[in-house]
C-alpha cells in the first residue's frame, strides 16, 4: 500500500511557517537581525528586526528542545 504524504496545512503560507506579506513587517531602516546580526529590513510581530528564515529556524529549534524536555520528563 503506497504511503500518503501529509496534508499540508491550509493556513501556512507557500514560502514556510511565517507569513510576513503585511507591510508591518517591513520597515525603511535596516536594523541587525536578533538572531544573526546581519542588517535586515524584516521585523517580526513584536517590531523586532529579524529574517524571515532566521525566526523559522529559531521557532524549529523551540518545538526540538520542549519536545526533548517533554521525552525527558515523560522517561523520568
Amino acid at each position: 500500500m503506497p504511503r500518503r504524504r501529509p496534508r499540508q496545512r491550509p493556513d501556512l503560507p507557500p514560502t514556510g511557517l511565517l507569513d510576513w506579506t503585511d507591510s508591518r513587517h517591513w520597515d525603511r531602516t535596516a536594523r541587525p537581525c536578533r538572531y544573526c546580526d546581519q542588517p535586515t529590513n524584516l521585523r517580526d510581530s513584536n517590531r523586532k528586526p529579524a529574517h524571515k528564515t532566521c525566526a523559522e529556524a529559531a521557532l524549529h529549534q523551540q518545538n526540538q528542545d520542549m519536545a526533548a524536555a517533554y521525552e525527558n520528563e515523560r522517561l523520568t
